[in-house]
């Protein structure tokens, strides 16, 4: 048993070396291999081939870019289909809800695999950006992508460079925004929104109002419908649940959620439907439950979504499209990053269990999973909650 461990041990010890040996080696040889920009940026309604192109990276989460989404809106609507969005895998589906100037890249390739590497890197520098704007939570993937090809206008958000120690090497690569205060006065995370619309203000230099820019999902009511109907569900009877997150650590405890799937059907006498990724053993979940998940796209779970008559889950990207389309939710909250993710609309209400080690960046001082400010909610409050929401809507 101690062999095997010391076996994987050092698969994944030499797995990440040798991840960071192509890191930086492309670094070198790529700017080498791919040919400098043909022409300078230009501004908004500027000609001359690609130049006037602008790429926003956005290589995040599915909950990331739907908070997003608003943001990508006001820059489509001022730069016009120059705008191309570049997102990871997972997104593209969302993504082109909003734009067919969707470019697609495996994060789990990019570093691994040179000839992918070179060919996304190939692809970008062909169609000819002069702007690129990269994502206020950026990954090392996107950070090589900007540094390789030298966009001549480039924005970077100053929080992650100063974190990084590494602002000098984007002195004449990038132009740094200064981040806004990390914490506000009561010591909570800054709003993921509130620091989007800022980078995004001072790239453009305008000055927007929260409803110029909230997130937005353009999914028609008929289109929705026919989601429904494929799936044979009644039109706002129905509630639907999720147990999966980003990561076990911050799913509420499985069984604890089925308490309250159970109430809910007591109270309301309506079906649920169960959506996600999660592993939860079928055979517990009680026979009023449709259990749909790995079997939706992500817009046939908007679509579902849409018109349910309560949605519940943890803090994930289908929560947050749930809030984002105006369906009484009720989110689980962890304290990580309490305060950055929080509900932006009324329909939104949270259940949380306040500790002292709140705004941890889930660098949890315990090793419990679920965390300790998850796993110990209550089931009774998420019912005294669930009671708010059937009593005002």
């Amino acid at each position: 048993m101690l062999t095997g461990y010391l076996r994987k041990w050092q698969k994944d010890y030499m797995g990440k070396i040798i991840r960071e040996l192509k890191k930086v080696s492309g670094r070198l040889i790529f700017p080498i291999l791919i040919s400098p920009p043909l022409y300078p940026p230009l501004q908004k309604g500027g000609d001359g081939g690609g130049a006037d192109k602008i790429l926003i990276i956005k290589d995040n989460s599915i909950g990331d870019f739907l908070l997003f989404s608003g943001i990508l809106n006001f820059y489509i609507r001022h730069f016009g289909d120059k705008v191309y969005c570049l997102v990871n895998d997972n997104v593209e589906e969302v993504a082109k809800l909003y734009t067919d100037n969707v470019i697609v890249i495996n994060d789990r390739k990019y570093f691994p695999s040179f000839k992918y590497r070179y060919g996304l890197l190939t692809q970008l520098r062909k169609i000819g950006f002069g702007t690129a704007i990269n994502s206020i939570l950026n990954s090392s993937e996107s950070r090589d992508i900007m540094h390789i090809l030298k966009i001549s206008k480039s924005y970077l958000y100053g929080g992650v460079v100063m974190k990084l120690k590494k602002k000098r090497r984007w002195e004449n690569i990038a132009n740094i925004v200064p981040e806004l205060k990390m914490f506000d006065d009561k010591g909570i995370y800054t709003s993921v929104f509130a620091h989007e619309k800022y980078f995004m203000e001072k790239i453009l230099n305008v000055k927007v109002s929260d409803d110029e820019v909230k997130p937005y999902i353009p999914l028609n009511s008929n289109t929705s419908e026919k989601i429904i109907d494929k799936f044979f569900l009644p039109k706002g009877n129905y509630i639907v649940f999720t147990f999966s997150s980003r990561s076990a650590k911050r799913d509420y405890p499985s069984d604890k959620f089925v308490e309250v799937m159970e109430y809910l059907h007591r109270r309301l006498g309506m079906k649920t439907v169960l959506i996600g990724v999660d592993q939860y053993n079928t055979d517990s979940l009680p026979d009023f439950v449709i259990d749909l998940r790995g079997k939706t796209s992500l817009i046939d779970a908007f679509g579902i979504i849409r018109h349910a008559r309560i949605f519940v889950g943890n803090e994930t990207g289908v929560t947050h499209a749930s809030l984002i389309m105006g369906v009484p939710t009720v989110m689980i909250y962890g304290g990580g990053q309490f305060g950055g993710f929080l509900p932006l609309y009324d329909n939104g209400h949270i259940v949380y269990k306040r500790m002292d080690c709140y705004c941890c960046n889930w660098g949890c001082k315990y090793t419990d999973i679920p965390v300790r400010c998850i796993g110990e909610i209550d089931v009774d409050d998420i019912l005294k909650t669930l009671d708010n929401v059937i009593k005002s809507s």
